[in-house]
């Protein structure tokens, strides 16, 4: 295992899938073509957030949708 993997215990993986559903429900976009938003959601929990709100700040950021 590399130092940047870290495993995503259930409960956190359940949070951001909940956020990426959102994300694609309120974007009318499919979950399969959400990619670029699912990298960016990884990337923020890797760095330490946890907090649905600014997961969801992270997207806004980092998207043009």
């Amino acid at each position: 295992m590399q130092k940047s993997d870290i495993t995503i215990p259930p409960k956190d993986l359940n949070m951001l899938q909940t956020v990426l559903d959102a994300w694609c429900t309120q974007h009318r976009i499919l979950r399969k073509d959400a990619t670029e938003e699912a990298k960016i959601l990884i990337n923020e929990y890797k760095r330490g957030t946890r907090s649905q709100i600014k997961l969801i700040d992270a997207l806004l950021d980092g998207t043009t949708h």
